[in-house]
C-alpha cells in the first residue's frame, strides 16, 4: 500500500448500461417481437472517465491497492500521426501537478521526438514530491488524448527505468520511482492549477524570460556523457498541463466522484474538461470559489490558521488540494497516530483513534471568501487490516498527522460527493470573475 501525503511537483461517469430485451409471449400466444437494446449513449468529448479502484498493480506480485487514487487512460501519438498509437490505462490523475508522465517502456514503440533545452540539446525533467520520492526522465513531444480531447505536439516527461540521474534531483537519497509498481501507477495524468510543471504565479522559473540569474536547480537539465547540468527550457517546451493544449475546453476542469460513507471496494467518476464552454460543465451560481495565492489557500481548524503568510516569497504553512494525496492530513495532537508496526507496515503516517473522528474545518480563499467543510478520520490500522476493508480503494475516513508547519492537505477524501472545479492560470474564464487560479464547489 502506498500512501502519499502531498505531492510536489516543481511547483509546489459512471456508464449507464443498456438493457436488453428477450422475447415475451402474450396471454394470447401471440409473440411479442424483440426489442432491441438501446444504443449505449456516448460520452461527451470533454469527459474522461475516471475509477479509484486500486490501481494497476493491486493484482501484480509485490503489488498492493492503491488507496483514494483516481486512475484514467490516454492515448498517446507520435505527432501528427494516427498509426500505431498506444492506449495507457492506469494512469494517476492528479491535480497537484501539471503534465503527463510516462514509462519509456510504453512508447518506445512510438520513436518521439525529443524535445530541446534553449541552449539545443534534448532537455531532461525531474519532478520531487513531498514524501521523498522523484521521478527522472527525457521530455518528448507527442499528441495525447484523453476522453474525446486531444493535445497536440504536448510536451510529456517521458520516465527513463535506467541510466543516471544528478545528485541534485535525487537529493543524494531519495527514492527513484520509476517501476509502475514502486509508483503504484501506469504514469500521472497531471492537470494542475499551471499551465506547465515549471510555472507559478504567472511566472516561469525555467525559461530565460524569467530574468533569473540561473536555471530552477531540481527542474530541467541536458545530459552529456553521463554528465547533467541544469538548463533553461522555453516555456512552450516545458511538461505542460495538456488541457491547456485542447483546442476548446481548455481553461480547468471538474472532477465529479459519488458520495461513500464507508469504504468500499471502488467507485467511478468523471474529469470534465472546460469551464463554462459548454452545456455540462456550467459553473453552478452556488459554488464557492476559492481564490490563491503561490497555488494555495488557508484552512482555518482548532483555532489556527494554515495559510500564506507571504505572497511574495510564497511562505507559510499552506493549505493544499489535491486528488493526488490520498487522505486529508492535518495536525491534530489530540488523535493518535497509528503504529509503525502493524501487518499492513508502518502506519505512522496515519491517524488511528479509538473511534471515527468528525470534525470541521473552514477553508478560506485569499479574498476571504469561506466555507465551512465537515469531515471525519477512521482508525486506518482497522480500514487497512480489517479482512472487510483491507481490499477496499475508496477509504473517505483516512488521513494522517502533519507538522504544524507544513499546514493543511485536503487529498482524495474531500472530493467525495462533490464537483469541484479547478481553473488554469491564464487562461479565460467566462464563467467567473476571480482571477484565476481558483477553485470552487
Amino acid at each position: 500500500m502506498r500512501i502519499v501525503v502531498l505531492a510536489i511537483s516543481l511547483t509546489s461517469l459512471v456508464f449507464a448500461a443498456g438493457c436488453g430485451g428477450g422475447q415475451v409471449t402474450s396471454s394470447s400466444t401471440t409473440p411479442t417481437p424483440t426489442q432491441p437494446a438501446p444504443a449505449a449513449t456516448p460520452a461527451p468529448a470533454n469527459v474522461l472517465a475516471i475509477s479509484v479502484d486500486g490501481g494497476p498493480e493491486k493484482g501484480v506480485a509485490g503489488g498492493s491497492v492503491y488507496p483514494n487514487v483516481p486512475f484514467a487512460s490516454a492515448t498517446i501519438c507520435a505527432p501528427g500521426s494516427t498509426a500505431g498509437c498506444v492506449t495507457i490505462s492506469g494512469l494517476l490523475v492528479d491535480t497537484g501537478q501539471s503534465g503527463l508522465l510516462i514509462f519509456d517502456s510504453a512508447v518506445s514503440s512510438l520513436h518521439l521526438p525529443a524535445v530541446n533545452a534553449v541552449n539545443g540539446s534534448p532537455a531532461y525533467d525531474c519532478v520531487n514530491y513531498g514524501d521523498g520520492t522523484y521521478i527522472w526522465g527525457s521530455v518528448q513531444q507527442a499528441d495525447v488524448s484523453l476522453g474525446g480531447e486531444t493535445a497536440a505536439k504536448l510536451p510529456i516527461h517521458v520516465i527513463s527505468t535506467s541510466g543516471t540521474v544528478p545528485d541534485t534531483c535525487s537529493n543524494g537519497g531519495n527514492i527513484n520511482i520509476n517501476t509502475a509498481l514502486s509508483l503504484g501507477a501506469n504514469g500521472i495524468i497531471g492537470v494542475g492549477f499551471e499551465p506547465t510543471d515549471c510555472s507559478l504565479n504567472g511566472a516561469n522559473t525555467c525559461d530565460p524570460s524569467s530574468a533569473l540569474g540561473e536555471p530552477l536547480p531540481q527542474a530541467y537539465y541536458t545530459c552529456s556523457g553521463g554528465t547533467c547540468i541544469p538548463a533553461f527550457v522555453a516555456k512552450a517546451n516545458q511538461v505542460t498541463n495538456p488541457v491547456v493544449l485542447f483546442p476548446k475546453d481548455n481553461n480547468g476542469l471538474i472532477v465529479e466522484l459519488p458520495a461513500v460513507t464507508s469504504a468500499a471496494a471502488s467507485i467511478t467518476g468523471s474529469l470534465i474538461f472546460g469551464i463554462g464552454t459548454q452545456s455540462n460543465n456550467q459553473f453552478p451560481s452556488g459554488a464557492t470559489t476559492i481564490t490563491m495565492a503561490c497555488d494555495d489557500f488557508a484552512t482555518v481548524f482548532n483555532g489556527q490558521t494554515y495559510g500564506v503568510t507571504n505572497t511574495t516569497n510564497c511562505t507559510g504553512p499552506f493549505s493544499t488540494i489535491g486528488t493526488g494525496s490520498n487522505g486529508i492530513f492535518f495536525p491534530d495532537a489530540s488523535i493518535p497516530a497509528c503504529p509503525s508496526q502493524t501487518s499492513a507496515g508502518n502506519l505512522s503516517s496515519l491517524y488511528c483513534p479509538a473511534a471515527t473522528q468528525n470534525l470541521s474545518a473552514t477553508i478560506q480563499g485569499q479574498d476571504g471568501r469561506t466555507k465551512s467543510v465537515d469531515f471525519s478520520i477512521a482508525n486506518a490500522q482497522n480500514l487497512l487490516t480489517n479482512s472487510s476493508t483491507a481490499s477496499d480503494a475508496v477509504l473517505p475516513g483516512l488521513g494522517g498527522p502533519r507538522t504544524a508547519g507544513l499546514g493543511f492537505v485536503w487529498g482524495l477524501p474531500f472530493f467525495y460527493g462533490k464537483n469541484v472545479y479547478i481553473s488554469i492560470a491564464g487562461q479565460t474564464l467566462p464563467t467567473a470573475t476571480a482571477p484565476s487560479p481558483w477553485w470552487a464547489f
